[in-house]
């Protein structure tokens, strides 16, 4: 009788649902895939999440002996906001244009650390991420973000890969 009730709690509340965005062609694939796939009923929600990473971190990997002035960095703050404004406006408007409700989240740390941490927050019944697809070599270089995540939420993943050009000329 306890788990009945509980179940009609939630189904009253509403499913979470996080899709993890990146400003890659791969996580509007996956953001794509959640609202076609996903049946999303009025009390669900959709959260739209994007862990914005230091543009300082970004330029220490263009090697050693870069020297960032103030006026760099903030040049390089304001052209970030910018691209990452107008990237989860499109995605914004695809959850619009499919009439799910959505919620936009820009978090600024690692993305593993802030996908993490926010799916647990939230109590997410599922994350969604997508996949860019890096071979071995790559992957333990840079590491992969859904494969890391799905090691440590609680929650059911489903991590996206977008078919190759290749995969989809072969259908035509």
């Amino acid at each position: 009788m306890e788990a009945a009730a509980t179940e009609d709690r939630h189904e009253q509340e509403g499913k979470t649902t996080v899709v993890a965005l990146d400003e890659s062609e791969q996580s509007l694939y996956a953001l794509s895939w959640a609202l076609q796939t996903i049946n999303f009923r009025e009390s669900d929600k959709l959260l739209l999440l994007h862990a914005k990473s230091s543009p300082i971190s970004s330029a220490a990997l263009a090697g050693p002996g870069y020297v960032l002035s103030s006026e760099m960095i903030i040049s390089m703050e304001r052209a970030q906001e910018r691209e990452i404004n107008a990237f989860m406006s499109k995605a914004m408007e695809l959850c619009k244009e499919k009439q799910v409700n959505s919620e936009k989240y820009v978090v600024p740390g690692d993305a593993r650390d802030v996908i993490c941490e926010v799916v647990e927050k939230l109590h997410a019944n599922v994350l969604v991420v997508g996949s860019h697809g890096y071979g071995a070599v790559k992957r333990v270089l840079l590491g992969s973000v859904s494969d890391y995540c799905a090691h440590r939420v609680k929650c059911p993943v489903v991590i996206v890969k977008k078919p190759s050009k290749k995969a989809d000329q072969e259908k035509h």
